[in-house]
């Protein structure tokens, strides 16, 4: 997942808070000092009796937890745009010191992990990828093989971060992972190959090698 897709995500997600006043997403504030605009992820502002109440919502994508940096560097920023409170949106976890410092600030820390995220702003999303743990896989293919006189068909998606390709054989109920060079043998049996996100698909024969240029082979191409 692009983290600017994770950006868009957390605004969804406190966009289900705008009944309780307005929720904009990636828009730019005049710094208070310099009058310099200042990226804002998610902007949330309430009225509450006569006064505004206004916080400041930061999503990071991060594979090392948030730490006491972080923390002060958004704690800057807050202050700089006029922010009554902030909240940092992160997929992994923080530091102690980290949890203490916010803590101090009165800021919140929260978790939307990719998974969740994804749910949020990826149409067609099939599962996480557990090859990567990075990004999902769209099940956006579908096609079948003749085998013994016998239509065979499967659904098939690709993970957009590291090109792993899920097959979910639906004549076996079988579901496995074809990786670079990489096969998957399902129960019909059917041998599923991936090279360069071509999937290749041919009937299993134990006595036979790969060979990705076997022109009996049906060739799928998830790069499309």
């Amino acid at each position: 997942m692009k983290w600017q897709e994770y950006q868009e995500a957390v605004g969804q997600l406190y966009e289900q808070m705008a009944e309780f006043g307005v929720v904009k997403k990636n828009i730019t504030i005049p710094d208070r000092v310099t009058g310099q605009a200042r990226q804002i992820d998610v902007w949330w502002e309430m009225k509450i009796e006569n006064h505004s109440f206004k916080i400041l919502i930061d999503a990071k994508k991060r594979k090392e937890k948030i730490d006491v940096k972080d923390v002060e560097e958004i704690m800057m920023l807050a202050q700089s745009v006029n922010a009554d409170k902030a909240i940092i949106v992160t997929n992994n976890e923080w530091t102690e010191p980290a949890e203490k410092r916010a803590k101090f600030d009165g800021m919140d820390l929260r978790i939307l992990s990719i998974d969740e995220a994804t749910d949020l702003v990826v149409e067609d999303k099939w599962l996480m990828c557990s090859i990567c743990n990075e990004d999902c896989v769209l099940l956006d293919q579908s096609g079948f093989m003749t085998k013994n006189n016998l239509l065979n068909w499967w659904l098939g998606g690709k993970c957009r971060s590291c090109d792993s390709i899920y097959i979910n054989c639906q004549d076996c109920g079988s579901k496995g992972i074809a990786r670079e060079k990489i096969e998957y043998i399902c129960e019909c049996p059917i041998k599923w190959t991936s090279q360069n996100g071509v999937l290749s698909i041919s009937e299993f024969d134990p006595n036979k090698q790969i060979d990705f240029e076997d022109p009996n082979q049906i060739k799928i191409d998830f790069n499309e």
